[in-house]
């Protein structure tokens, strides 16, 4: 006997719609913090970055409405590859079975979404990005390792991308934040570019 499929399911844009509606505006600093804070770093900054940034070097033509100013997150902790993991489960996180943690079993970093289309992370020896819409990546996200990003070939077809992840201060602040020819980067950095018009109407 055949039946038909029959299932449960909702798209992505969806369960971001409702954990949007659970998570309202002005909860993502708190959130970042708590994030900060499960991962035991010491030391956490918050940057406006009024830079606006090449746009011709990019992954795709569409991010170009991606290179200008941005919010920057910054702790000193490197992203575990369960964390890498848990960014792309939006309904649970690793925190479900580690009762010590703050935050709501991480679902609450989502709530990024109320000012950013495109949230990118660098830490350790990736750099990722997180496009749930898929408007800018087919594949709705990609993370690649900075050796393959350092590549000269790669580096000069699309340096404008990872230009904005070189300096969240002055470089004598961190001297040490980027290691091994750039392709190691000892704490975690996200970036938020700030909604524009032009993509809030698509």
């Amino acid at each position: 006997m055949k039946g038909e499929r029959f299932v449960q399911k909702e798209t992505i844009t969806q369960r971001l719609h409702n954990i949007l509606k659970e998570y309202p505006a002005g909860t993502q600093l708190p959130e970042l913090l708590q994030n900060a804070d499960d991962a035991c770093a010491s030391e956490v900054r918050f940057i406006l970055d009024k830079r606006h940034h090449g746009k011709k070097k990019l992954l795709s033509p569409t991010l170009s409405e991606c290179q200008g100013p941005s919010l920057l997150s910054f702790n000193n902790v490197l992203f575990a590859e369960e964390d890498f993991g848990g960014l792309q489960s939006l309904g649970k996180s690793r925190k479900q079975t580690l009762l010590t943690k703050t935050g709501r079993f991480g679902i609450g970093f989502n709530s990024i979404y109320h000012i950013t289309d495109f949230p990118s992370l660098v830490s350790g020896k990736y750099i990722a990005f997180l496009d749930p819409h898929e408007k800018f990546l087919p594949k709705g996200g990609e993370r690649y390792l900075l050796s393959v990003v350092r590549n000269p070939e790669n580096w000069s077809l699309f340096s404008d991308q990872f230009a904005p992840y070189q300096y969240i201060s002055a470089p004598e602040d961190y001297p040490d934040l980027w290691t091994e020819g750039g392709s190691f980067f000892n704490g975690t950095l996200f970036r938020f570019p700030l909604r524009t018009q032009k993509l809030a109407e698509t």
